[in-house]
């Protein structure tokens, strides 16, 4: 049905016609418009037939005039590896179809000397007769060939050189399709343009197509400043004000699209150059320092106190820091460095340099210029920067190897707060490929059964009887144990600590199911990340039950660095714990921050004190004593690390 309802409009179209003069105006216009441009292109086709002609003769004759000064010589001489010289290098020209030396004999006769002639190549009906009636005729030219002997000119031979006709007529034939197609196009467009004029002008439809382009335009227009007519002819009002509004529109959308340009390539914030931008520009200066021997210098560089100056601050105080840290890194630069914003607290300036004094000598004025204060709405703000640096060609041959290599000296950087820059070197890469290869072996670990956990007993000091035991992670891999010291970090970073975390906890309550009445408590290491996570109460409480141990055999450790990163919400959560049961317990307490007042308030219910303050020095009994006395006072437990000898237990039972 909808097929008929569609095709009944085009059958009924020539009644449309002859019922509408302004149809029947447009009709004609646009079939008037072809005929038109047809006839205009049968005279053009003339004028295109004798161009061609022409120029088969021009190029005839500039063969000719090439070739005749040699051929002369070939002919007097008789010289056949001469004149074969000659005919080659006439014979490989375009549509050049036989040449030909003939020299002239005593007694006036002439005789071939040296003919080459390509084969004729297969020509369609239209282009063969077209050769046949137009070019055969000018194909073919002849010179004589003369010398200077005793003052007078001497006709000494002949060069004769044909041209394909079929070759001349197909780019006739071609040069008269292509004009003949945009004579076509122009005439269809005018007949389209004339045909759209007459509609506007004398029907309705029109009027609704110009209310419509009105409509989207960047304006609205009321009856008040326009007002649609029925046209009449020779009336260009509303002809004009169609024209108003289509460029208004078209000059609105290339605004539009100059602004899409410029956000596709510069930063919004600080008008640098973008990731986009600044990579293309280092890949530009890569190629040519290729070709010139030159450097180029790649550093990357990181606000250090950026993210906490934006969360304390608020994001409008954030943006203009970096808005002036933009206009600090371009007065540090020279007019051929480039710098760019990569995103958020990041940039990364380019330097074509010779050699690498430069390319310290702007490091270091950089990191002079970023550790002075910004005065910014009545803050003193200081942001300091870690500055990663790359050389081409030594550390890289492509823009991304380069940026990487400059990102990864530049967290080399940021690793130690008193270095502020520091230079890549293949170590670095060598590290993350090593950390790469043991991030992905890590994430199946689990699963091929490669971890396991150790149980280091915990001793009561008086009686010296075991009275818990703490989980150690081990890895097998290869072979061979992976120390905690490998991979713990490497899980930290790319987030398979939570997974591993889950499963710490559940070996562990699965030894304490084991073991039954026995069992005494252990004790399991949570990382910073896994007390992050919004879930990590409800996953260890859901792992206790569903091994239906006693929550009082399981102790959460963390470290007093963790433990202080989010006070509120590690109180909060250690406390949720805590009332279920499980003990809490801060691992290597005296190394972190030590901060009594939290001691106060948080749920703790055991001090682990790090093995260094076991070592039995006066300095050791002293800290020793102090923290034990604390633990007293506090009513928390006290467990010392690291008890290996005769000689550290009877220090520690004397200080305890």
């Amino acid at each position: 049905m909808r097929q008929f309802k569609l095709a009944m409009p085009m059958m009924k179209f020539p009644g449309y016609i002859a019922r509408s003069i302004g149809l029947m105006q447009a009709a004609l216009l646009l079939l008037s418009s072809i005929v038109i441009g047809l006839s205009l292109s049968a005279w053009d086709m003339r004028s295109t037939l004798a161009e061609q002609r022409r120029e088969v003769v021009s190029h005839t004759q500039q063969l000719l005039n090439l070739a005749e000064a040699s051929a002369s010589r070939a002919a007097w001489a008789l010289d056949l590896e001469l004149a074969r010289e000659v005919v080659s290098g006439i014979i490989g020209q375009p549509g050049v179809m036989a040449v030909e030396i003939r020299v002239l004999l005593q007694g006036g006769a002439d005789e071939r000397l040296v003919r080459l002639e390509n084969p004729l190549p297969e020509a369609d009906a239209l282009v063969s007769w077209a050769a046949r009636q137009y070019f055969v005729e000018v194909s073919q030219r002849s010179r004589q060939l003369s010398v200077s002997n005793q003052g007078r000119s001497e006709i000494v031979g002949m060069i004769n050189v044909e041209l394909s006709p079929q070759f001349a007529a197909s780019s006739f034939i071609s040069r008269v399709y292509n004009r003949l197609s945009v004579s076509l196009i122009e005439a269809f467009l005018i007949g389209l343009v004339l045909l759209c004029l007459a509609q506007w002008l004398v029907t309705a439809p029109l009027r609704r197509a110009a209310a419509t382009i009105a409509q989207i335009g960047p304006e609205s227009l009321d009856d008040t400043n326009y007002s649609l007519t029925i046209p009449r002819l020779h009336q260009s009002d509303e002809i004009g004000q169609l024209l108003d509004h289509t460029n208004k529109l078209l000059d609105r959308l290339m605004d539009s699209r100059k602004e899409l340009r410029r956000l596709a390539t510069r930063d919004p914030l600080t008008n640098l150059p973008n990731r986009t931008l600044i990579q293309e520009h280092l890949a530009t200066l890569l190629a040519s320092a290729d070709r010139s021997s030159r450097h180029v210098a790649v550093i990357f560089i990181d606000l250090d106190r950026f993210k906490k100056i934006n969360d304390s601050l608020g994001h409008d105080i954030g943006d203009r820091l970096l808005q002036r840290v933009a206009i600090t890194l371009l007065g540090q630069l020279r007019e051929e460095d480039s710098v760019g914003r990569l995103g958020g607290d990041e940039f990364l300036i380019v330097l074509p340099v010779d050699n690498i004094k430069p390319v310290i000598a702007v490091v270091r004025r950089i990191v002079d210029a970023l550790s002075l204060p910004f005065q910014i709405e009545g803050h003193n703000l200081r942001s300091n920067a870690s500055l990663g640096i790359a050389i081409y060609p030594e550390d890289g041959d492509s823009a991304e190897v380069l940026m990487r290599n400059a990102d990864l000296a530049m967290y080399k950087a940021k690793s130690n707060p008193a270095v502020k820059w520091h230079l890549f070197s293949e170590d670095m890469s060598q590290a993350v490929d090593f950390g790469m290869a043991m991030e992905s072996a890590l994430a199946g670990a689990i699963e091929r059964d490669e971890l396991e956990i150790h149980l280091q007993p915990q001793f009561d000091a008086v009686h010296l009887k075991l009275c818990a035991s703490e989980a150690l992670l081990r890895w097998k891999y290869n072979g061979r144990s992976i120390p905690p010291t490998e991979f713990i970090e490497i899980a930290e970073t790319s987030g398979l600590i939570l997974e591993i975390g889950e499963w710490v906890i559940g070996e562990a309550c699965k030894t304490l199911r084991r073991w039954g009445d026995t069992a005494l408590p252990i004790s399991v290491n949570v990382s910073g990340r896994q007390l992050a996570e919004d879930g990590f109460v409800d996953r260890v409480l859901d792992i206790v039950s569903s091994y239906g141990v006693d929550p009082r055999l399981l102790a959460i450790e963390i470290t007093e660095t963790i433990l202080m990163h989010n006070l509120d919400q590690s109180f909060e959560k250690l406390n949720l714990l805590r009332k279920q049961g499980i003990q809490v317990s801060i691992d290597d307490f005296g190394t972190g921050y030590s901060s009594l007042a939290y001691l106060t308030r948080l749920p703790i219910d055991e001090f682990k004190i790090d093995r260094s303050f076991v070592s039995g020095s006066q300095r050791s009994a002293v800290v020793l004593s102090t923290i034990v006395a604390m633990g007293r006072a506090l009513d928390i437990h006290v467990v010392a690390e690291g008890v290996e000898t005769e000689l550290q237990r009877n220090f520690l039972q004397l200080n305890h």
